[in-house]
C-alpha cells in the first residue's frame, strides 16, 4: 500500500492532498469520497466548500511483474520533491523476487528510490514497513501454509495433478531472497548515502539537491486479521499466479493444447475462496505475529 500526503499551506488553515498510488486495476470506489457530498448536515462536518482533506489516486508500477522495457528508476508518480509525508506498507512476501531484489538500487526498478524522490526537500519523510525474511517464514509457516497445504494436496488427488502444484503454489519464491532486519536496516543507510551526494546528477533525477537520512529503524511484531492478510492482500496478489499455474496443471491432466484458453475456473475459486474461508482445522491458528522493519526516511536540503 502506497500513500503520499502533500500538505499545502493556507492561511488560516491547510489543505491535504492525499494521493493513493495503486498498481494495476482499482476502483475508485474503494477510496475514500472527497470532497463529500452536498449540501451536507453542519452536525457532519465539512461540506463541499469547507473540505480540507482531498483524496485521489494515481497508477503505479507493479514492482513484482517483470519490468525490463520500463525505464529505469526514478519513476516518480507524482512532482518529485512535492510529498511531505508517504506511507509505504507491506505485511506478507511479493508474489516474486522481482520486487526484492531491486528494492534498494539507485538504478533499478525501485519501490523505494521512486518514494524517496517524491519527498520535499523541507523535512519530507518516508515511513517504510516491509516484512524481513523471518518474517516472511512466520506468514508461510503459520498463516498461510496450514491453510493452503491441504487444500492443494487433496487437489492434486482429486484431479490427477502432479504433485508438483503443491510445490509450485505452496511457495513464495521471494522469500529466500529476502533479508533479515538488520540487513535491510544497512542497505537503506547504503541507499540513503548514494542518493545523497549533491552531483548533477542527483539533481537531476531528484528534481533537487537533497540529503536523506535514516532516522529511525526497529522490527516489531504484528499479528495480521485473517480477512486482512487473505481477502484484501494474498489474494488480490496471488490471483494472476493461482489462475496461469491452475491452467497449465489442468491442461496437462486433461492433454489440451498448450495454447487453449480453457481455464478451470471452478478449481482457480476453490484455491482463492479456500485461503479466504477455510478453518485451520487441526492445526492451530497463528500464534506469533509477522516480524516487519519499520523505518523512517528524512529528507532535507
Amino acid at each position: 500500500m502506497n500513500s503520499l500526503h502533500n500538505l499545502t499551506p493556507a492561511t488560516p488553515t491547510h489543505w491535504i492532498n492525499v494521493f493513493h498510488a495503486l498498481p494495476g486495476r482499482y476502483s475508485l470506489a474503494e477510496l475514500p469520497t472527497s470532497p463529500p457530498g452536498t449540501p451536507g448536515q453542519a452536525a457532519e462536518g465539512d461540506d463541499y466548500f469547507t473540505c480540507k482533506v482531498f483524496d485521489s489516486a494515481v497508477p503505479v508500477l507493479d514492482y513484482q511483474e517483470s519490468l525490463e522495457s520500463v525505464p529505469r528508476t526514478p519513476r516518480p508518480v507524482v512532482p518529485p520533491s512535492s510529498i511531505n509525508v508517504s506511507i509505504v506498507e507491506r505485511y506478507i512476501p511479493p508474489t516474486s523476487a522481482r520486487e526484492f531484489s531491486e528494492l534498494f538500487q539507485i538504478k533499478g526498478r525501485s519501490l523505494l528510490v521512486d518514494r524517496m524522490v517524491e519527498l520535499s526537500p523541507r523535512q519530507g519523510a518516508l515511513l517504510f514497513i516491509y516484512p524481513t525474511k523471518r518474517g516472511a517464514q512466520t506468514f508461510m509457516r503459520q498463516y498461510l501454509s496450514p491453510i493452503l497445504d491441504p487444500l492443494l494436496r487433496s487437489m492434486c488427488i482429486i484431479n490427477g495433478f502432479s504433485v508438483d502444484l503443491g510445490s509450485e503454489l505452496g511457495t513464495m519464491a521471494a522469500i529466500d531472497e529476502m533479508h533479515s532486519f538488520e540487513t535491510m536496516s544497512r542497505r537503506i543507510q547504503s541507499l540513503c548515502q548514494e542518493m545523497s551526494p549533491q552531483s548533477k546528477e542527483n539533481e537531476r533525477s531528484a528534481g533537487r539537491r537533497a540529503r536523506y537520512t535514516l532516522q529511525f529503524a526497529a522490527k516489531e511484531e504484528v499479528f495480521l486479521e485473517r480477512k486482512a492478510w487473505a481477502d484484501n492482500w494474498w489474494i488480490k496478489q496471488e490471483k494472476p499466479r493461482v489462475r496461469e499455474v491452475l491452467s497449465r496443471y489442468f491442461r496437462i491432466a486433461r492433454r489440451m493444447p498448450t495454447d487453449s484458453d480453457v481455464t478451470p475456473t471452478n478449481l482457480i475459486h476453490e484455491v482463492l475462496d479456500g485461503v479466504s474461508s477455510r478453518p485451520y482445522g487441526r492445526n492451530p491458528e497463528p500464534t506469533s505475529g509477522v516480524e516487519v522493519g519499520v523505518f523512517v526516511i528524512r529528507r532535507t536540503s
